[in-house]
């Protein structure tokens, strides 16, 4: 009878030595799931919603007379709607700046999904010139540590 009882005993341990690695595997794979979920979210809300569709299009295309007025209400701290909306689309960033302090998120994440709106943003002196005067301090500090991703 003690060597059923030493036998279970040996099965059990080694149950658990097999199960404990298994149930780290477990947990890191529902952990990877669950960031994916919310780097897709994130990424999902950024560029599926129309939030910031208008104010990417006056940075990217410069289109006039969009641009100019933009880029003197910045400049002259003005109130125009526009202006509202480049605060807007600089306060996602300056939260990803504030994520990536906390180790929330990566250099590497948000290149891989921001690259272009990080180079976009760099693109315009008088957005770039603002930032710390107007509390996107994160957001500034981002933009000089971040490495552009190469051209594709």
């Amino acid at each position: 009878m003690i060597p059923l009882i030493e036998f279970v005993k040996a099965i059990g341990g080694s149950l658990a030595l097999i199960g404990v690695p298994l149930a780290l595997v477990t947990y890191r794979r529902s952990v990877t799931t669950k960031r994916a979920e919310w780097l897709a979210s994130l990424h999902e809300k950024f560029f599926e919603s129309e939030r910031y569709a208008n104010v990417r299009r006056v940075l990217d295309y410069r289109s006039e007379p969009e641009y100019s007025t933009l880029a003197s209400a910045v400049a002259s701290e003005v109130h125009h709607e526009l202006t509202d909306e480049l605060y807007r689309y600089l306060n996602f960033f300056e939260l990803l700046a504030g994520l990536r302090r906390l180790k929330q998120i990566s250099d590497k994440e948000i290149s891989e999904l921001f690259d272009y709106d990080i180079a976009l943003i760099r693109q315009h002196d008088f957005v770039v010139s603002m930032l710390r005067p107007q509390g996107f301090e994160s957001l500034a500090e981002l933009l000089e540590r971040m490495t552009p991703l190469p051209s594709r």
